[in-house]
């Protein structure tokens, strides 16, 4: 039965109390509803029927000494309604949010009162107890255990009608109000603490203001739970300024607890939360890349646990699946779960994709929830768990092998089986491939934009022994479980799409981490090419406190009267509560511009679904393919899938492959979004294919993929033009401009 609702329906055995018999409840009543008590299924009525039978002429109660004890109850409970109504207002206390909230209080307490069963009332010694208990609350205000104490002064209900005279009753009647006033202060200073940003005083004096729920609630989730969802219809400033955690007033109704695995790469944080998860009912997993997910799914059915799959870029559900694994962007907060395992926590304060970790976090409707993340990660999110009022415990990770840092720098002739040598960018992954088979090594090769099927060919090779060592990416960095015995840097810097930069210490950590497998080597090694001391310093550097959860917007921004264009653009430009920073939304207000200028003309959710496409925008091909699959929906057709030109298989390039693979996860994606029909079959065999000559350039024919410059034999970026790499070029067209 809904909790709060049981009042509106009574049971026969309350009818009893009241002076029924089976055979006036069979006679003057409606047939009953048969509702669930505890385990039992019992027969009950509507209030409303009963009470208006009870005042028609044909109902005669019959009278019984346990009938008489409940009428003197009910009306013991009357007269104290009445002494605490006469109490508050005698009061006659001044207009001030304090009061407003006190008189909610009062509201919730009458409320309780009326709906009260006499069966609920407690006996003597209790009652002093509790009403002691209520009286102490004007000294120490709200705080903990404020909602128990004032549920139980509920209970003291028959005590306090029955014995007006008493001198606890005297003394409850005279300071009631003064310790509402001091129970509502001390709640509003604690909210005014926890949401600055909140318009206290528009809560309280809301229409319809949620009263019977105080005692049972605290006043930043009514807040969260109901002001917000109606008050944000009407108010684009309140949208603008909502407090991320505000948004997700599903979660904010529940009691979760989290489970916060804290420690360094290779530590074992997601595995102990996996296993908590294998034995759930039902739960979610969600992962930083695609790969990770779809690795977990394949662990979880293999230990026989139904589970299905979700990324940006494919789909894999059967009926009956209990779990999921997805990507964080993936996850739907429609859901209920039992346990929630979210890896790779740190990523919350990711520029780009930050936000749906703190989405995942803030919303995910979960009775448990498993954060795996690194250390510089655990202030801020206990700072998010204690501002949704949610409980939790931290476990501590330590390695189990030791990470040895090298005392030397090492190069090609010096490496080992089992080594992975990170470059940062593709073109140097695969330009340090071509030159290690050049000295007859044959290495597997891993970068962000390789098809998952080669990446995974790649991996599987390494494990299987048929490649000696990995070139790699930071990619690598992000939760792959390699074989991997030492960890070479064949740079210290990186380009991350701004500026090329020094290497920051958290990543060559996570990235150094990766080295010495448990179970495998005895100890890792963390080792360069160049730049040995640097490496070493920020392999002994304490990542200082990760400062800043990053926030998109609220999904409320469809549910008001305000163009879409418009809370975006007044989103952007707004500060942001801490400690969160906000999602720099351009490339949505970009989209939705395009296709707005473009002609289309979609309502606030297909244009918010439509500028929520994950693909590179900057990439001219994605975006003609983009507005072709809009406008192709938008007329009502199922647009024919990307295709490769007709050529021979071995002529097709890299670039061209690799370009096809995305163009195809775009297709795959609208088709997701737009809800347009597609041959999924068709599309699976034609990734695998890609993915399959991928993998032979790879093996076999990267050289003639790569292009080198002429003059220093650097190799050059895969869509540069001309045949010299830029510092050649200013060097030669110097020459030639002062040749005499």
């Amino acid at each position: 039965m809904a909790k709060g609702r049981e009042h509106k329906f009574w049971t026969m055995g309350l009818l009893q109390s009241r002076g029924w018999t089976r055979e006036q409840a069979q006679t003057l009543l409606p047939a009953p509803t048969y509702r669930t008590v505890g385990a039992r299924r019992v027969r009950t009525w509507r209030r409303e029927d009963v009470l208006r039978a009870e005042a028609s002429d044909s109902f005669t109660p019959v009278i019984t000494d346990a009938v008489r004890a409940a009428q003197q109850a009910e009306q013991a409970i009357e007269d104290a309604r009445t002494i605490l109504q006469k109490s508050w207002s005698a009061a006659a206390l001044p207009e001030s949010d304090e009061a407003i909230l006190a008189r909610h209080y009062h509201s919730a307490i009458c409320h309780h009162l009326r709906h009260m069963s006499p069966s609920n009332a407690v006996r003597t010694g209790k009652a002093s107890s509790y009403l002691a208990a209520f009286l102490s609350l004007e000294h120490r205000g709200a705080g903990e255990g404020t909602g128990d104490v004032l549920r139980r002064f509920v209970m003291t209900g028959v005590w306090l009608g029955s014995n007006p005279a008493a001198p606890l009753s005297k003394r409850i009647e005279e300071r009631y109000p003064a310790v509402l006033l001091a129970v509502a202060g001390r709640a509003l200073s604690e909210f005014r603490t926890a949401q600055p940003e909140a318009d206290a005083a528009d809560f309280l004096r809301m229409p319809r203001f949620p009263a019977t729920e105080l005692l049972g609630q605290s006043l930043g989730r009514l807040y969260s739970v109901v002001y917000i969802p109606r008050a944000i219809r009407s108010n684009l400033e309140l949208l603008v300024a909502l407090n991320p955690k505000d948004e997700y007033p599903a979660a904010r109704a529940m009691r979760r607890h989290f489970i916060l695995h804290i420690g360094g790469t290779n530590t074992g944080k997601t595995y102990a939360g996996f296993q908590r998860l294998k034995k759930a009912k039902n739960g979610v997993y969600l992962a930083p890349l695609r790969l990770l997910a779809m690795e977990a799914q394949e662990t979880l059915l293999n230990a026989g646990v139904a589970c299905a799959l979700c990324t940006g870029e494919e789909e894999d559900w059967e009926d009956g699946d209990t779990h999921i694994c997805a990507t964080a962007e993936k996850l739907d907060l429609s859901l209920n779960y039992e346990v929630a395992v979210i890896d790779e926590c740190q990523m919350i304060a990711d520029p780009q994709r930050g936000y749906a970790w703190t989405r995942a976090i803030l919303g995910v409707c979960a009775k448990e929830i498993h954060l795996c993340a690194a250390p510089e990660a655990k202030d801020l999110l206990v700072r998010l768990i204690e501002s949704c009022r949610d409980s939790y415990d931290i476990v501590r990770h330590q390695r189990k092998t030791p990470l040895v840092c090298m005392e030397r720098t090492v190069d090609y002739d010096q490496l080992q089986p089992g080594d992975a040598l990170i470059t940062f960018s593709k073109i140097g992954v695969l330009s340090v491939a071509e030159d290690l088979r050049q000295r007859g090594l044959r290495p597997a090769i891993i970068y962000g934009a390789l098809p998952y099927a080669t990446r995974r060919a790649q991996m599987e090779g390494f494990l299987r022994g048929q490649t000696r060592c990995v070139v790699s990416t930071d990619a690598i960095g992000m939760g792959l479980n390699l074989p991997i015995r030492r960890i070479i840097f064949m740079e210290t810097e990186k380009f991350d799409g701004i500026e090329r930069r020094p290497l920051r210490p958290e990543e060559v950590q996570q990235i150094a981490g990766r080295a010495g497998r448990y179970g495998m080597y005895d100890k890792g090694y963390v080792g360069a090419m160049q730049n040995l001391p640097e490496i070493s310093a920020a392999m002994h550097t304490v990542v200082p406190p990760i400062q800043y959860a990053v926030t998109g917007f609220s999904d409320y921004v469809l549910e008001g009267p305000f163009d879409l264009l418009e809370v975006l653009e007044v989103w952007n430009k707004m500060p942001a509560p801490k400690p969160y920073r906000r999602l720099d939304v351009s490339r949505y207000l970009t989209i939705i511009s395009r296709l707005r200028d473009q002609g289309f003309r979609l309502d606030k959710a297909q244009e918010l679904r439509a500028a929520s496409i994950p693909y590179d925008e900057t990439e001219d091909a994605l975006n003609q393919l983009f507005f072709r699959l809009v406008q192709a929906w938008t007329l009502g057709v199922d647009p024919e899938p990307p295709a490769l030109s007709d050529r021979r298989p071995d002529e097709y390039t890299l670039p061209e492959l690799e370009q096809q693979c995305r163009k195809l996860d775009l297709y795959y994606s609208c088709a997701r979004s737009f809800g347009f029909e597609i041959d999924a079959d068709a599309l699976y065999d034609e990734r695998a294919w890609i993915a399959e000559r991928i993998n032979t350039i790879l093996l076999h024919n990267l050289r003639n993929n790569i292009r080198f410059c002429r003059i220093c034999g650097a190799a050059l970026p895969l869509h540069h033009q001309g045949s010299l790499c830029s510092k050649c070029f200013r060097s030669h067209a110097g020459v030639r401009r002062f040749r005499p």
